[in-house]
């Protein structure tokens, strides 16, 4: 049912050509807008599990692959997270979208933080989920050791694959596939948000789930504890795909806050 509502577009934002889904409400008045950015080494397509149950609340929905995933082009240069802010203002912008809920999880949420810290107009509130962007010292120089040593074409022999995907998991990401992204990953996942969770004057939703090993519950406790107008709401015996683990229970947390 829901892939007949679902338009499929793409668009060139600084110039790359990018891939975009989108549900729109035929309501015209007082529907809500929310724009979905997913986490690193997935697509946009993560996110619909739980579109159905957002379509029956006519909101309009936008789901973006970022550069590099689902049917996106790959960045030309390499990227840091201030790049992939700026390919979400301008699909904003492009698109004309106004009064925006956006929704990010994981890497998407590192992105969203980055965007909420800047308190953009267009911005009504923000949802992270199991969202990046804290680096611990500890963590941080066992991810500079290893990528001193290992980010190179060391990882191309087959027989280095099972490595390959320890290190992925050893610095916080089990979903990396793409190799020609791993510069890029490594430079994004070195910044340290937590400076910019204090300027975030706009709502924020926390939603975390219990046992996520990859982004730790304790990252999203501080995130609440820093940002000003923030709410965590855990979600039992659920990972770092939240969403995906307990979708009614997420939906219904999303909604009641929205």
């Amino acid at each position: 049912m829901i892939n007949n509502q679902i338009s499929n577009k793409q668009i060139i934002i600084n110039g790359l050509l990018l891939n975009y889904y989108s549900i729109l409400s035929g309501k015209k008045s007082n529907n809500k807008t929310l724009v979905f950015l997913h986490g690193w080494g997935v697509d946009s397509k993560l996110w619909f599990k739980i579109a159905p149950e957002l379509i029956n609340k006519n909101y309009n929905l936008y789901f973006l692959d970022l550069p590099g995933f689902g049917q996106s082009q790959d960045p030309n240069t390499i990227y840091a997270v201030d790049d992939y802010k700026k390919i979400v203002y301008e699909f904003i912008k492009k698109l004309d979208i106004k009064k925006i809920n956006l929704i990010g999880h994981s890497f998407g949420g590192r992105v969203a933080l980055k965007i909420a810290s800047e308190n953009p107009d267009f911005l009504e509130k923000i949802v992270l989920v199991d969202a990046a962007g804290i680096v611990h010292n500890s963590r941080k120089k066992k991810i500079l050791a290893i990528i001193s040593k290992f980010i190179k074409p060391i990882f191309m022999p087959s027989f280095m694959q099972p490595l390959r995907k320890k290190f992925y998991v050893l610095i916080g990401s089990e979903y990396l596939e793409n190799i020609k992204l791993s510069k890029i990953f490594s430079k994004v996942v070195m910044e340290d948000l937590s400076p910019f969770f204090s300027k975030i004057k706009k709502p924020v939703l926390i939603i975390w789930g219990e046992n996520d090993k990859v982004t730790p519950l304790d990252d999203g406790k501080l995130m609440d504890k820093i940002i000003p107008k923030s709410k965590l709401v855990v979600l039992k015996n659920a990972g770092h795909f939240c969403f995906l683990d307990k979708p009614e229970e997420f939906v219904k947390v999303l909604t009641e806050y929205i």
